[in-house]
């Protein structure tokens, strides 16, 4: 008997933290590291007329300090080989999931832009930055990037649209 009663109790205090987790979870979705939306993956898909396999993740870091700067790592994978490419990326500040921004810009190593440029098999990387300093804490924006062929400029793979909050 005294078995039956331990699993009755296992078996309620289970349920009892199934239920607090439920009640509290909305409280914390808000709390994190990616509240609000300072770290980013953003996948790259391939573009009409693209490479049909070409894929690329772009993994968007802004570490919790002062500097405010943007750390960008890019891969690709699937494109042509031994060929370069750039990042680029536009914004606009109507914050709705619609990237309707045509403000490109390359990027790379500040204000430098710099290539991903592909191995014999098509694959490429890529470790960007960008200086947020002159935008203002709290700074709300959808963005979305995509990688163009540094000869031709013709864009090979794009993101979807993503959210994006300057913090510190």
């Amino acid at each position: 008997m005294s078995l039956l009663r331990s699993h009755a109790t296992g078996a309620g205090l289970a349920v009892a933290v199934a239920a607090l987790t439920l009640v509290t979870a909305p409280a914390l979705a808000g709390v994190g590291p990616a509240t609000p939306n300072f770290n980013l993956e953003a996948q790259l898909r391939p573009v009409a007329g693209g490479p049909d396999n070409g894929f690329g993740l772009v993994k968007f870091r802004q570490p919790k300090d002062a500097e405010k700067i943007v750390y960008l790592d890019v891969w690709v994978r699937d494109l042509a080989p031994s060929h370069s490419y750039f990042l680029q990326r536009a914004t606009d500040s109507n914050v709705d999931d619609d990237c309707t921004g045509t403000n490109w810009l390359t990027l790379g190593h500040g204000l430098v832009p710099n290539a991903i440029t592909t191995d014999e098999t098509g694959r490429g990387r890529a470790d960007l930055f960008r200086d947020l300093a002159a935008v203002t804490l709290g700074t709300e924006f959808d963005i979305r990037f995509r990688v163009i062929d540094a000869v031709t400029s013709a864009v090979v793979l794009e993101s979807a649209c993503y959210q994006y909050t300057v913090s510190e």
